[in-house]
């Protein structure tokens, strides 16, 4: 990811002045990209602090220093009023457990953001990144597990005030306000199943999840829908892009089920401006998200009214 990318918090976020944020996840998840847009009055970034008490961000030797400091400074703006951002990995219960009585104490809100791209996206970037601070595989494998366990209902007990699933979207995309909570994808995809079988009480029920029936298109988690939806007997097949109108190309991924090969939803990756744009970052958007699709000759391009690619998908992801 670069700076310019641009995040989706689900559901949306509606902070409160003086507000503590805390990003949970592992190294490599974009905890700091997210924090270069955040709009928050101040950043406390461990990483940062070690650079500054050492010179390099990735001293370890450092860490107890730089967590003194991190607590100070979360101290001087909680107790000013400020909304505070901290990125670190905090994947720790006990660590998030001091957070929590930290912004109790202070009176504050607290706010977790789940940064947990697949495992095998967190173990690419990091080793794009200089050898002082890269994360030891078998380290990074451990933060991933213990932030997959940091589920909403987990940090809500812990104290949380709430959970937001953080999710980068594709440059030039447009997101709509069609939003369904990760924490409801579960939900959505029991109902959507039984409607496609003929359950006329469940297809009454879709209005609940999906606003627009007709099409079916949410903008939610998609790794997280696309292995609830797995779990359920349905299959990712294709990455959909169609001409919406003169200058808008929609790009989905499409959801059919095995037995009856029926679309049962599409997840919407984004609105964009032309194809060309939609097919590059819609191919970019699956890449990173670990999805194997088919060599362009596969790609089958239709004529339904403007235009309409369908991208083959060979494997579905499996979560680590």
């Amino acid at each position: 990811m670069t700076t310019t990318t641009r995040f989706l918090a689900l559901p949306p976020l509606d902070l409160a002045p003086g507000t503590l944020l805390v990003a949970i996840g592992p190294g490599a998840s974009g905890k700091s990209t997210y924090a270069q847009t955040a709009a928050v009055d101040a950043v406390v970034c461990l990483d940062a602090l070690r650079r500054e008490i050492s010179g390099d961000e990735g001293d370890q030797s450092v860490t107890p220093a730089a967590v003194e400091r991190q607590n100070a400074l979360l101290e001087e703006h909680l107790g000013a009023g400020r909304t505070v951002f901290l990125d670190s990995t905090n994947v720790e219960p006990k660590v998030r457990a001091g957070l929590v009585e930290r912004a109790r104490r202070r009176g504050r809100p607290i706010v977790a953001l789940l940064f947990l791209p697949h495992l095998d996206i967190c173990l690419a970037r990091n080793a794009l990144r200089s050898a002082n601070v890269r994360v030891p595989e078998d380290t990074l494998r451990w933060q991933h597990g213990l932030a997959r366990e940091a589920t909403p209902d987990v940090l809500l007990g812990e104290g949380f005030s709430s959970v937001h699933h953080i999710e980068p979207i594709p440059a030039g995309a447009t997101m709509s306000s069609d939003v369904l909570a990760p924490e409801r994808i579960a939900d959505a995809v029991a109902v959507l199943r039984k409607a496609q079988q003929g359950n006329e009480e469940s297809h009454r029920d879709l209005g609940d999840y999906f606003p627009e029936y007709e099409g079916l298109v949410m903008q939610t988690d998609h790794v997280r829908y696309l292995e609830l939806a797995a779990r359920a007997g349905l299959e990712a097949t294709h990455l959909l892009i169609m001409h919406i109108e003169s200058d808008t190309w929609g790009a989905s991924v499409d959801t059919y089920t095995s037995d009856l090969g029926m679309p049962l939803a599409s997840v919407s990756l984004g609105d964009y401006a032309n194809r060309t744009e939609a097919v590059r970052e819609t191919v970019h958007a699956a890449t990173e998200n670990g999805w194997m699709l088919a060599p362009e000759h596969e790609w089958a391009d239709f004529d339904c009214g403007g235009g309409e690619i369908h991208i083959p998908i060979h494997a579905r992801p499996v979560l680590g």
